[in-house]
């Protein structure tokens, strides 16, 4: 293998990665993303690598597919969902890794794409990394923020070493315990902000009920005395109260909007979309109105 230009890997790497936010930031979601390239001398111990009977692991039938890889690294668990679907959507996927677990142990679960690298960079990359044992590919990981640092501890400190933990099984399994604490966690902090949301609502706090609901970055959290004024409306509330999260943010997928997502603004596209209440409708910027305009592509649940 000849000698890599760790600057153009780089470049690609970021390129690939800022692509990556853009989309996450048209869902408007809360997110990290990091990306990462394997270095020479890393590329070279993996190419060395032999299966069991001897054999290379890596031939020009079997590659490496992760040089470049990118994790995004999610708030809340329900995101993942959404996200897996989007950028199986917006890139040339290859494969994928998805652990099913069984109900009796406890397994990390990995959430791994494989995906072309785009076009424009693809040339640039066959000259960088030439070795037909090296496919054009980069992978994707899905996690959320509460996992991140257990699967970095598990990677480096068990993964890399598992001489370490041979006939360590009881800790091994207790490691494990300690992700699934961390699910329970993901799971239990959903249901709180459910049960936040329910709450505003009940106290007819329209505001906070959609904050706590829709668990999206809004640039600004207030709405005008007019607008407040229109959603002191019970049954409107009601209405906006029983909107789901996921088929907004399948809606976003589809038809991403260019205006500033502040909590006003949102009161007006889901009205538009989902409630088209005359007097909100008025009040509507025409901004909002042209985007919206058009016919509306189909909504995924």
């Amino acid at each position: 293998m000849t000698n890599i230009d760790t600057r153009g890997l780089e470049r690609i790497s970021k390129e690939i990665c800022e692509s990556i936010e853009d989309e996450l930031n048209n869902l408007n979601l809360f997110f990290r993303v990091f990306y990462r390239y394997k270095a020479e001398d890393s590329l070279h111990k993996k190419l060395s690598k032999q299966t069991k009977e001897g054999a290379p692991k890596y031939t020009e039938q079997k590659k490496i597919q992760d040089v470049i890889g990118i994790r995004i690294n999610l708030y809340f668990a329900d995101d993942i969902e959404v996200v897996y679907n989007l950028f199986k959507e917006k890139f040339e996927f290859i494969e994928e890794t998805i652990d099913k677990n069984l109900e009796t142990e406890f397994k990390p679960t990995r959430i791994n794409l494989i995906f072309k690298i785009h076009k424009k960079h693809n040339r640039e990359f066959k000259d960088l990394i030439p070795d037909l044992r090296i496919d054009n590919t980069f992978e994707l990981q899905l996690r959320t923020v509460l996992s991140e640092g257990w699967h970095e501890v598990d990677h480096d400190l068990r993964y890399k070493c598992e001489d370490d933990w041979q006939k360590h099984t009881d800790l091994s399994r207790m490691f494990n315990g300690i992700l699934a604490a961390i699910e329970t966690n993901e799971w239990s902090m959903l249901q709180l902000f459910n049960e936040l949301s329910y709450r505003h609502y009940q106290n007819s706090d329209c505001e906070a009920m959609l904050r706590t609901k829709f668990r999206i970055r809004l640039n600004d959290q207030k709405i005008k005395p007019q607008l407040k004024d229109i959603l002191q409306d019970q049954e409107l509330q009601k209405k906006f109260f029983k909107l789901e999260r996921k088929i907004f943010l399948n809606y976003l997928k589809e038809k991403p909007l260019i205006v500033p997502m502040n909590l006003e603004n949102l009161v007006y596209i889901l009205n538009y979309i989902f409630i088209q209440d005359k007097r909100i409708l008025e009040e509507t910027p025409d901004l909002i109105l042209i985007q919206l305009k058009p016919t509306l592509s189909k909504l995924v649940v």
